[in-house]
């Protein structure tokens, strides 16, 4: 199935007029923006294996190379992806093969014919996902560790929006779930939903206007001393790395950023942390507390354990276990090798973290057992305005059981 026909405009010189020159110009691309914009196309269901897409070239990018044109409009393409669906013939100008470096003309059709998905897409249906708050026009989830909310990378079918799709737009396709906030792969908790587009455009303001209070409860290496403190520290891109979504603090050009935070319960070496966001930005309590020399347990990227063991809870605990990271580049790896080594790693935790939920043990070695296998923030409460009725929610999540698990083991320790 094509998910959505992105039709494009004919010139219509008579709406326009023929005039030369700068106005003239001008003329014709205000008509077509207007035009444009009544042409919206349909949201797409991503409960629906997709086999194709299909783009109208439109006057604007008129003399654009094609692979250009297909990289903008599909971002989670990678370049190697991208020549490689080129020289497999999977591009079509036409209806014919197109080179990449082929300039389009406004009118052409350009088929990105899509392989069959590698992830199991049955598996969306099993995906799970707890329902906190749900009516006509919004919902708030819970969601477990382990799963990506949004198609990307590697990750077409089996994720959070996926699995909504599948609940809620199979059976009603006047229902399109969107995402309003978003969280990171391993981090649990609440997320809020949209059922109509209004909705989530009033939902989506009201958190850019920071009129949604979001806090976060967090596990953390050493004893924090401050019961309460503010750390405003501006985040941007991290600098020495290959891994393009790292985040640091950056005095020079990042962009501002304040969490608040408060003591929950200090566990000997460890600390239980309320965070609540002023900003919004990736990463940002990670990178946060990691800046002030308290850094998430088992934050793979931010951390300095990649697991919590048993073992770790003595008085003379071994060094903290570290595993090779799966993400980056080793030498001859394809994207595609990337991606599955990403895949795995994800499924192994997935699978650990389950077990740890029904209360099982998870031995490392023969006298070892882990006890968290995940970065350990989890999004808890949230308090808002509801958009149409403006009655006011406030919604929680409890610890999971892993985090909760874990934090009981450093109570008894």
């Amino acid at each position: 199935m094509a998910r959505g026909d992105n039709s494009g405009l004919a010139w219509n010189e008579a709406a326009c007029g023929s005039g030369a020159g700068i106005p003239g110009f001008l003329s014709q691309m205000n008509w077509w923006y207007k035009e444009r914009r009544k042409k919206k196309k349909a949201p797409a269901n991503l409960a629906v294996v997709e086999t194709q897409r299909v783009e109208k070239v439109e006057l604007p990018q008129e003399g654009m190379r094609c692979d250009v044109f297909l990289q903008q409009r599909n971002p989670w393409y990678s370049r190697s992806q991208l020549a490689r669906t080129f020289d497999e013939e999977r591009v079509l100008r036409n209806g014919a093969p197109c080179p990449p470096g082929r300039k389009l003309h406004a009118g052409d059709v350009i088929t990105l014919i899509l392989p069959p998905p590698h992830e199991d897409v049955e598996e969306m249906a099993r995906i799970p996902f707890e329902v906190v708050f749900e009516d006509d026009v919004m919902f708030v989830v819970s969601k477990p560790p382990h799963l990506i909310v949004h198609p990307t990378g590697g990750y077409r079918y089996t994720t959070l929006l996926n699995a909504l799709h599948y609940r809620y737009k199979n059976p009603n396709p006047e229902i399109t779930p969107r995402l309003v906030n978003r969280i990171d792969k391993e981090t649990s908790g609440l997320i809020i939903c949209g059922k109509t587009s209004a909705a989530t455009g009033q939902l989506s303001q009201a958190l850019e206007q920071r009129e949604v209070v979001k806090d976060y409860l967090a596990l953390v290496e050493g004893h924090v001393v401050h019961d309460h403190q503010i750390i405003d520290l501006p985040i941007g891109k991290a600098k020495n790395t290959e891994i393009e979504m790292l985040r640091g603090i950056d005095h020079e050009s990042g962009q501002p950023s304040k969490t608040e935070v408060w003591v929950v319960e200090r566990l000997g070496r460890f600390t239980l942390l309320r965070c609540r966001l002023h900003t919004g930005r990736m990463h940002q309590i990670r990178v946060h507390m990691q800046a002030i020399g308290h850094a998430l347990v088992c934050d793979h990227h931010y951390g300095v354990r990649d697991e919590l063991r048993l073992s770790d809870l003595r008085p003379d605990p071994p060094p903290p276990f570290r595993v090779a990271s799966p993400y980056g580049y080793n030498e001859g790896d394809t994207d595609a090798d990337v991606t599955e080594r990403i895949r795995a790693a994800d499924t192994a935790k997935r699978h650990e973290y389950e077990a740890l939920c029904r209360g099982e043990v998870v031995p490392r070695g023969e006298q070892d057992r882990l006890l968290l296998g995940r970065c350990a923030l989890h999004s808890h409460y949230l308090k808002m305005t509801h958009p149409v009725t403006g009655q006011p929610l406030e919604l929680t999540a409890p610890l999971p059981r892993d985090i909760l698990g874990a934090v009981e083991a450093l109570r008894r320790a």
